[in-house]
């Protein structure tokens, strides 16, 4: 008869920390072999902790842990990566927040989800190098995909067939983008642009520093901020913790320009 080992090893990112007592702390950790986590560590918060430090939100750590009873408890720490810039920067640091929070939201306890856990460490390693805005809604996008909630962008979510180049109604209920004849069929949702629609589909095939790169302009951001927040909210049934920080970053919307064509094509 087996059991298993008295202790483990893995790598995390810290999702977010409890305070306990005097001195503990109750951290939420998402590893890549491991999954989603709580574990406990004794007398962290003490000055003298040689865990201090290298256990705090947005920290990528090498860790040891003891299995207990009730929950694990970390024994070793090593920061991987603390990602100071982003932790220096109030608009990076809320978009990081707020990913971790997503990643807290669609995950359950203990289920490896390591192209997830890859995306998270992608997202942060992009805001620490100054990386816009932009990649919050190409994180959005995948968390979506990866978790089971993929959205239909190359044809219509109700009847399968082409979608035209035009504003094409999006339906959270319905899965994605409802052509014109299955409008009706849609239930609620808003019509989004040409350019949000190509900026999308770009997201699900290219990398986050390919997407990263895009110039979009500020109508455009917005715009996508709103679909994919719809997204969000509606697979979770309500509204994230840190959410209406990151709508305070959108920058106010303005009447439409014309202009040439961007690097969205």
């Amino acid at each position: 008869m087996s059991t298993r080992p008295r202790s483990y090893n893995t790598e995390g990112v810290i999702l977010r920390r409890r305070n306990l007592g005097e001195a503990d702390s109750i951290f939420t950790v998402f590893s890549p072999t491991e999954g989603k986590f709580d574990a406990i560590a004794r007398a962290v918060r003490k000055p003298k902790s040689r865990m201090r430090g290298h256990l705090e939100p947005l920290t990528r750590s090498q860790m040891h842990l003891a299995h207990g009873r009730n929950l694990d408890v970390f024994t070793q720490a090593e920061t991987i990566a603390a990602y100071l810039a982003v932790r220096d920067d109030l608009d990076r640091l809320t978009l990081a927040i707020y990913c971790c929070e997503l990643v807290d939201r669609f995950t359950a306890d203990r289920a490896a989800q390591s192209e997830l856990y890859d995306l998270l460490v992608d997202l942060l390693e992009a805001l620490d190098a100054g990386a816009s805005p932009t990649v919050a809604r190409y994180f959005e996008l995948r968390v979506l995909a990866n978790t089971g909630y993929e959205i239909r962008l190359s044809h219509c979510a109700i009847c399968d067939g082409p979608i035209a180049e035009e504003d094409t109604l999006f339906s959270v209920a319905s899965g994605g983008l409802v052509c014109g004849g299955c409008r009706s069929r849609g239930g609620s949702g808003r019509l989004i642009s040409v350019r949000a629609i190509k900026a999308m589909r770009f997201a699900a095939n290219a990398t986050m520093g390919q997407f990263a790169g895009l110039r979009l302009e500020a109508e455009l951001e917005a715009e996508l901020q709103r679909v994919l927040g719809e997204a969000i909210r509606s697979v979770l049934e309500r509204e994230t913790n840190s959410g209406r920080y990151v709508e305070a970053l959108a920058v106010p919307l303005r009447p439409p320009v014309h202009e040439s064509p961007g690097d969205v094509q």
